[in-house]
Formats: structure tokens, C-alpha cells, sequence
């Protein structure tokens, strides 16, 4: 087994309360500290399937493994993270009646089942794999939806695989989303949320227009984060969540105030470019902007994290950007935002309290290991 620990800027760093607050002094809300080692994953006799990141992975509630989803096999490469290693692959078929398809994403529920989400139908396998019940999922006409209304192809999974999370509003796709429909997968019964967060990001939508005809054009979607019976559901443009309680239907709006960063994106000037080049320019300068991320949930301390970047200054025509954390309670009221010295983590889960943060090192699986100390 390879484990490496490097005292490298992003691989191992030390810092106490070392943030740079507005005033210039470092003064916090309480004392944090953190610091990150690397550890690597021995591939055995293979190889890692990293070309798409870790994009199709899953981990499984008890954090002890997580599987790896190599759909060019396809294979589900099974690593084990107490030991560090891959601990078998299990050869899978794309088609046939166990066949997974072409997944976007997995996820395996509380209960043991492994879920496979395609822009067309979700599939549900057993726990051992020998079982699939395929879920087709019709973007028109679906009962309970409207005659103009149709529902999105970003679906998610809830965390105990009973609910499908998808977007629904007009057919016409280049018109917002009206809100997140939740499906029943027992009974294929929908409920419409209502939000206004994707009418809201369409501001930020760009199109490519040339000579009249409809190029391509941007899409803007939402980030979704189950965290027990609460659905977390954030924009990467705004400061804020709607929190939606599965329990009891209920929704409940934070909005939140940084010092280190704006509150939410510039509606940029120009968003629709006449040429390819154009189209470069407006994506360029939308990249300088704040990007918000996803809400990670650490079971240990009960807190929720969340990292942010945010262009710092301009060194020529290259642009520098700060990394911000911001901790939050578990009903999300915001305790603490610092400035860090390491990336926007990658794919990441929580484990006995460290943060596992997935980093390629010369094409092989590594995580960088953050422990937070506050």
C-alpha cells in the first residue's frame, strides 16, 4: 500500500486562525486551525478508473468503502477506505435486463441499494447486484404536471432511494425551471416545490446567437444535499439555501451575509455573444466571478461546511482567486467564514470528522485529508 504525506502548499499545511478578515487583523469568531495530509489508494493489480474524476461514485453510508463506477468496461471498482486499496471490481454489463446503462451519477441509499441516474430513467439494483428494477422516467405529460410543463433530466436520488429529485416548468428549455418536483418512486406520485432560484439563475444564462440561429447556450442548475430529513437546495450564484423538510413538506429560506466575499453574482453585461470567440470573452469574464459551493455535513461535529472562491486581484491578464470557508450549525445559521489557503475541494465526503477530498497524483487516486480544529 502507498501512503504519502507531502509538506507541500495544498498537501499538508498548519495554519491557526489565519485568516484575513476586512480590517486586515485576524481576528475570528473562534479559534480554527486545520491541517491536510495526502494519502494514496492502492490500485492491487489494476488501475483506478480516474477519467472522469470521481464523477460516478458512490459512498456507502458507513463510510467504510466506496465504489468507483468505470462505465468503459463497465466495472464497479470497490475501494476500501480503512485499508486504502481497491478491494475487488465487480464486472457489470451496459445492456441486458442488469444492465446500468449510461449513468451520470450513483448513489447507494441507507438501505443497501445501489442507484444508477441517466438522463433518461433511473435503475435500481438490489444490494448484490442481481436484481434491477428500471424506473422510466417520462419528460412530458407526466402525471400531475401541467399541459405547458415538463419535467428536467437532472435527477437525484433521496438518500433512502424512496424520492427522485427532479426540476420541472415549461418545455420550452431555454425558459426557467418553475421549481423542484419530487417523485414517489413507489407510486410515481409527484409534488411540485415551487422556488424561485432557477428563474433567479437564468440571469446568469449565456447564448450563442449567430446569424439569427440559436447556437448553444449555458445551463444553470442547482445543487442539491440531503442532509437527514432536510433537502439542502443552493445556487452556486447566490449567498443562500432553501432548506425543504421531507417530513413535513415545509420550506425555510437562509439567506447569509459574508465579509470576505459578494453575496452573490454580477448579472453580467453581456450575455449573449455573436460569434465563438465572443462567447469566450463573456464565459471568461463570468469565471471571475464568486462561485459558491455544494454544503458537505460532518456527522462527528454536527457542523456543515461550505467553500467558496472568489477572485482575489489581477496580475496582468491572469487572474488570482481566494478560497473561503464558511461553517454553519446543523439548521444552517452561519458561525464562522475564513480565508484558506487550499482549493475548492473536489469530490468530498466526511469521515470520522476529517474531510476526504479526492486529488489525481500522476494519474493515480489520492484524497487530501483535511482535519479541522475549532
Amino acid at each position: 500500500m502507498m501512503r504519502n504525506t507531502f509538506l507541500l502548499l495544498l498537501l499538508s499545511i498548519f495554519c491557526l486562525s489565519c485568516s484575513k478578515q476586512p480590517d486586515g487583523s485576524n481576528k475570528s469568531e473562534f479559534d480554527f486551525s486545520y491541517s491536510i495530509d495526502t494519502v494514496m489508494v492502492d490500485p492491487g493489480d489494476g488501475i483506478i478508473y480516474l477519467k472522469r474524476g470521481l464523477n460516478i461514485a458512490a459512498l456507502f453510508t458507513d463510510k467504510k468503502q466506496l465504489f468507483n463506477f468505470n462505465p468503459d468496461i463497465p466495472e464497479l471498482e470497490v475501494i476500501d477506505l480503512e485499508k486504502l486499496n481497491v478491494d475487488h471490481r465487480i464486472k457489470m454489463e451496459k445492456e441486458g435486463p442488469l444492465g446500468t446503462g449510461d449513468p451520470r451519477n450513483i448513489l447507494i441509499s441507507t438501505d443497501g441499494k445501489i442507484f444508477f441516474t441517466s438522463f433518461v430513467d433511473v435503475r435500481e439494483f438490489n444490494a448484490q447486484l442481481d436484481s434491477l428494477k428500471t424506473y422510466t422516467i417520462p419528460k412530458e405529460k407526466f402525471e400531475g404536471l401541467d399541459a405547458d410543463e415538463a419535467l428536467g433530466a437532472d435527477f437525484h436520488v433521496s438518500a433512502d432511494g424512496k424520492f427522485l429529485f427532479v426540476p420541472y416548468g415549461p418545455e420550452d428549455f431555454q425558459k426557467a425551471k418553475n421549481g423542484l418536483a419530487i417523485i414517489d418512486l413507489g407510486t410515481m406520485d409527484l409534488k411540485k416545490v415551487p422556488l424561485d432560484l432557477f428563474e433567479r439563475s437564468n440571469e446568469y444564462v449565456r447564448t450563442w446567437i449567430e446569424n439569427g440561429n440559436l447556437q448553444s447556450q449555458t445551463r444553470e442548475t442547482l445543487n442539491y444535499y440531503q442532509l437527514k430529513e432536510k433537502l439542502i437546495i443552493s445556487s452556486h450564484n447566490f449567498n443562500e439555501a432553501v432548506l425543504y423538510d421531507l417530513t413535513t413538506d415545509s420550506l425555510t429560506h437562509k439567506v447569509f451575509k459574508s465579509k470576505l466575499t459578494p453575496n452573490a453574482k454580477k448579472v453580467s453585461e453581456r450575455t449573449t455573444g455573436n460569434s465563438f470567440e465572443e462567447m469566450l470573452e463573456i464565459g471568461e469574464e463570468a469565471q471571475k466571478q464568486v462561485e459558491f459551493g455544494n454544503f458537505l455535513y460532518d456527522d462527528k461535529s454536527e457542523k456543515v461546511f461550505r467553500f467558496t472562491t472568489d477572485l482575489d486581484r489581477m496580475i496582468g491578464d491572469s487572474a488570482t482567486f481566494k478560497n473561503v470557508i464558511t461553517i454553519f450549525d446543523s439548521d444552517l445559521n452561519q458561525l464562522h467564514e475564513e480565508v484558506v489557503n487550499f482549493n475548492r475541494p473536489n469530490f468530498s465526503f466526511f469521515k470520522d470528522g476529517k474531510l476526504y477530498s479526492y486529488v489525481n497524483i500522476e494519474d493515480e487516486l489520492g484524497f487530501a485529508v483535511f482535519t479541522f480544529d475549532f
